[in-house]
């Protein structure tokens, strides 16, 4: 007996929840016998869709309702709670029943009038604006500052005695082809001059990796010609997995003195599995065009040049570039210079602004394509080039003798895996080195 009063209890709570949020529709009210000798019918009570209801009808309901009130007045706080429920669920349906489309709208617009001027004019340096705030909130605890360096080097798995797979692999890399500026807005004009910071966060350690880096008094300067930014990065193999990687630009071009130096372009680049690998995007006073591109099963390759003879070089020019048999077409630029001497540091080293891609491991695809150029004039029809293949390894060094003219370079490529995850490295230095 004490469930089938329970039942009934129940059922009377919601019946009473029913006539109370009665703006939506009425409830028929079933008739129930409250003799507790008496089995409670629990099958639900079909509704008929009836004519207006009469008097009597109205009366025996208004009856039942009273006499649900007077119940639910001896069940304490289940009572009020049901009628707080029941409030809340009337108010919620009348806030959502009485809103038109075009309230709706109207409440929308006001909203978006509440962000800020520039989430209208310039939503990319907005959000390049929310991602940096985010960053300093969400994660800065974890991995440091926002403008924190990786401090994992290139090649550091080279000199790996056992290679496995617990610590170092193969991975899914980003490679960078270039970036430029195509096109700028009033009031700058050709010539400028550019500095700033372009960097990559992968997931290996979650820190930037610089990829362009010019103080104010290093500025490149860029053609209407020549708009192509020289970078220097990235400085080691960018691991890209199912999560974003993000290209965080901040770049200005110098004005005649420091306060009237200009926003050239503040922005974030997302890079996900499957997204397109080509960008213009447009951001302060500039449009910026970005070449990239992830890359499977791949290992990291850095490439130095070192001169064994100097003589003379044939040309007034010179382009070292790499690349990679299965985008042979698409080179990266690793060192540009005028005039007829090759730029060599202290130990006889060319001075690469660029120095590592990554490559595929698997055959055929899995070629690195080094190539010297000695150009003369203001075209390439008068060149003399030479080139040089490299099969990846999982670890060690490759060596080529090159000859362009008089001089003879020797290239030398290191192959390294990547791990994982910091942890990763961190544990293979403790055990390894």
């Amino acid at each position: 007996m004490p469930c089938r009063k329970a039942r009934l209890r129940r059922r009377q709570l919601r019946v009473h929840v029913d006539i109370v949020s009665s703006s939506v529709s009425e409830v028929e009210m079933p008739a129930v016998d409250y003799d507790d000798g008496d089995d409670v019918d629990d099958e639900p009570v079909k509704s008929e869709e009836a004519a207006a209801p009469s008097e009597s009808d109205q009366a025996a309901e208004e009856a039942a309702e009273e006499e649900t009130m007077a119940m639910m007045m001896g069940l304490g706080g289940l009572a009020d709670e049901a009628a707080e429920e029941a409030a809340n669920s009337g108010a919620k349906k009348k806030r959502r029943g009485n809103r038109s489309a075009h309230d709706m709208m109207v409440e929308a617009r006001e909203k978006q009038g509440e962000r800020p001027e520039e989430a209208n004019t310039d939503p990319y340096a907005y959000e390049a604006r929310g991602h940096r705030a985010d960053w300093d909130w969400i994660f800065a605890r974890h991995y440091g500052p926002f403008d924190q360096t990786t401090s994992i080097p290139a090649s550091c798995f080279t000199g790996l005695r056992r290679p496995t797979k617990c610590y170092a692999s193969t991975q899914e890399m980003l490679q960078i082809f270039w970036i430029k500026v195509r096109k700028i807005k009033k009031p700058l004009k050709w010539p400028l001059q550019v500095f700033g910071s372009i960097a990559v966060r992968d997931v290996l350690d979650h820190n930037r990796i610089m990829v362009f880096d010019r103080q104010r008094d290093n500025c490149q300067t860029l053609t209407k010609k020549d708009r192509f930014l020289t970078l220097t990065g990235p400085t080691r193999g960018v691991v890209v997995d199912v999560h974003p990687t993000y290209v965080e630009v901040d770049l200005k071009a110098k004005g005649a003195t420091e306060s009237e130096d200009r926003d050239l372009s503040y922005l974030v680049v997302r890079s996900m599995p499957c997204s397109p690998c080509y960008g213009a995007v447009p951001s302060k006073l500039s449009t910026l065009e970005l070449a990239y591109l992830r890359m499977y099963d791949c290992v990291e390759a850095a490439i130095s040049v070192k001169v064994r003879k100097h003589g003379f070089w044939p040309g007034c020019r010179g382009l070292f570039t790499a690349s990679t048999a299965s985008l042979e077409d698409m080179e990266i630029p690793l060192l540009a210079f005028e005039g007829d001497r090759l730029p060599v540091d202290g130990g006889g080293r060319l001075e690469l602004s660029r120095c590592v891609v990554c490559v595929e491991l698997r055959q055929p695809e899995g070629k690195l394509l080094f190539s010297a150029k000695a150009l003369r004039g203001g075209d390439e029809k008068d060149v003399r080039r030479v080139r040089k293949t490299f099969t990846p390894k999982k670890a060690g060094k490759t060596k080529e003798n090159i000859k362009i003219g008089s001089c003879e370079m020797e290239v030398t490529v290191t192959w390294s895996l990547l791990p994982s995850c910091k942890y990763d490295y961190d544990s293979a230095l403790r055990r390894y080195y």
